[in-house]
Formats: structure tokens, C-alpha cells, sequence
């Protein structure tokens, strides 16, 4: 069983990301940590019933070369570039992907330190499809670890969370038959949204 865990915002500077949904929320994002090998940090909003919003940025102290700090370093500008997953069954879920064809990637164990200098870890499994890109989610297990969103202060609420594709048909399939519960509309280019409640009302948040 699988559900939304959590939606990547993604910024060029972490700082001027944050500043942004400070402005169009009225929450400050919590300060997370940096992701060892991956070249990123972040900062989180929690958005209620066990998922958050990650503003997710180049980590400046690691080599951003070939991974995803180095492609967010290179948007034009600030939006949400995927999601995540979460399920408790990643060798369930990645059987499920494989009958469907996905490429896979084997499961990362991750880790980042927390402020108060406890180690947060959990397990990532990638899936790759050619045609749908980042509008295909990575899995995530948190193990024993407690889930972020349990030192998230209460400010903000996901209305709504679509992804948009021109091949919406094929990729609502898709996300059926791998269990990802996340709903699909048709349109020009790929992309995603979500609607937030908010403190200083309603909020949108698109792809870059």
C-alpha cells in the first residue's frame, strides 16, 4: 500500500526558495539538512494527515556534477519538479514496476542529520520510464525512523495534487496498476500542481 509522501519544490538557492514560501504562505519552511552524494539540502512545510512540502536546493558544499543538485541548479526558476511516494513494501512495489516495464534503479539507503543532531534515514527506490520522466515518482520506506512531518509545525493544508501530461490516459494506467494514488489530467506539456490552504489563503504551486 502506497500514498503521497511528500512534493519536491525545487529552487536554484535554497534561501531565496524559502523566502518565496514565506511570502506566499505565511510559514517559514523548517531548515531539514543536506543529502550526502546527492548534492542537495532542504528546508520542509508540513501540509497535514503525514505529508510536507520539500523546497529542495543545491547543497553548495557538495559537487553538484551529474545529480540532482546540479539539474535544480539549472531551472530558470523555482517550481515543483516531482514527488514522492511512501510505502512500507518497497520489494512489493518495485515487483509491481517491474511487470509494468519501469527500469529500475536498486534501493539508497539515505540519511541526513537533523538540527538538534539526531540522524534521520530511510530507504529510496527510482523508477525510471522514458516517457513520462519526473512525472513518474521515486519510492520512499522511512524504516524505524520517524517521519519528518512529526517535528513539522501545523500551517499549511495539500487541497489537491495533479499531475499534468499529454499522455494522461497512459499514465493514469500506469499509476493504477503500481498503486501510485495521485490523479492525472491531459495537457500541452508535462508539469504538476497543487493547491495549498494557507495562512494568507489559497496557494499554487506549478512546475518551473
Amino acid at each position: 500500500m502506497t500514498g503521497l509522501d511528500h512534493i519536491l519544490w525545487a529552487a536554484p538557492d535554497l534561501c531565496a526558495g524559502e523566502k518565496i514560501i514565506e511570502d506566499l504562505t505565511g510559514v517559514a519552511p523548517t531548515r531539514g539538512g543536506s543529502h550526502p552524494g546527492f548534492g542537495t539540502r532542504n528546508s520542509l512545510i508540513g501540509l497535514g494527515s503525514g505529508l510536507y512540502l520539500e523546497v529542495i536546493s543545491p547543497d553548495p558544499a557538495q559537487d553538484l556534477a551529474g545529480n540532482r543538485g546540479g539539474r535544480i541548479a539549472a531551472l530558470p526558476r523555482a517550481g515543483i519538479v516531482t514527488f514522492a511516494v511512501a510505502s512500507n513494501d518497497i520489494g512489493a512495489f518495485r515487483a509491481a514496476a517491474q511487470r509494468e516495464g519501469l527500469t529500475l534503479q536498486d534501493p539508497v539507503r539515505m540519511h541526513r542529520a537533523l538540527p538538534d543532531g539526531r540522524r534521520l534515514d530511510w530507504t529510496v527506490l527510482s523508477l525510471e520510464d522514458s516517457r513520462f520522466g519526473e512525472a513518474i515518482p521515486f519510492v520512499i520506506d522511512w524504516g524505524v525512523s520517524s517521519h519528518p512531518t512529526a517535528s513539522l509545525s501545523p500551517g499549511c493544508r495539500l487541497r489537491s495534487f495533479t499531475v499534468l501530461h499529454p499522455l494522461a490516459d497512459a499514465l493514469a494506467r500506469l499509476y493504477a496498476a503500481i498503486d501510485i494514488p495521485v490523479g492525472v489530467k491531459r495537457a500541452a506539456y508535462p508539469g504538476f500542481l497543487a493547491e495549498l490552504d494557507t495562512p494568507r489563503g489559497d496557494v499554487v504551486l506549478s512546475h518551473p
